[in-house]
């Protein structure tokens, strides 16, 4: 949801889940880093065409970085929790590299038209890029993404 919640949004969505959890409860997010490492002229491509996609729809892409803050401004909430973990995209990455890269593929299939306008080509070309050169420009690239994970307690009654 970091890619689609602008920081006013994420304001409400905190305050959402923790008015639904049960005292005691916890509450998780995860997210990743919006940059890659190892990753190839194809995935910056795209991935740069997305982020200016975000900046001009007022999401923060880097405000995963400062959820701990946004969770902290929260009342109710017990010590914020964060873990941190690389994770290889495609095949070079096992079963949970071909996870992250489907979903990343069908992610930026889902916003063909939002790609192809910002990168200036047509939405076939699009398509072509994103399902047969991204693909296979990252199982010979490897490009590495950080998983965030965060996770609080809902503090118990009083």
């Amino acid at each position: 949801m970091g890619l689609v919640l602008t920081p006013d949004q994420w304001d409400f969505v905190l305050s959402e889940l923790i008015r639904v959890t049960k005292p005691g409860g916890y509450i998780e997010i995860s997210g990743r880093r919006n940059s890659h490492v190892g990753s190839g002229p194809i995935f910056r491509k795209i991935s740069d065409s997305m982020l200016s996609t975000f900046s001009k729809q007022n999401i923060d892409i880097n405000l995963i970085y400062n959820l701990e803050s946004k969770f902290e401004l929260q009342p109710n909430i017990g010590e914020v929790h964060r873990i941190e973990k690389d994770v290889i995209i495609g095949p070079n990455g096992g079963k949970a590299g071909l996870i992250v890269q489907d979903i990343g593929i069908s992610y930026y299939t889902s916003e063909i038209k939002n790609l192809s306008e910002e990168m200036g080509i047509s939405e076939e070309e699009c398509k072509h890029m994103i399902k047969k050169d991204l693909i296979e420009e990252i199982s010979q690239t490897s490009p590495i993404i950080l998983h965030l994970r965060f996770w609080a307690q809902k503090q118990l009654s009083q």
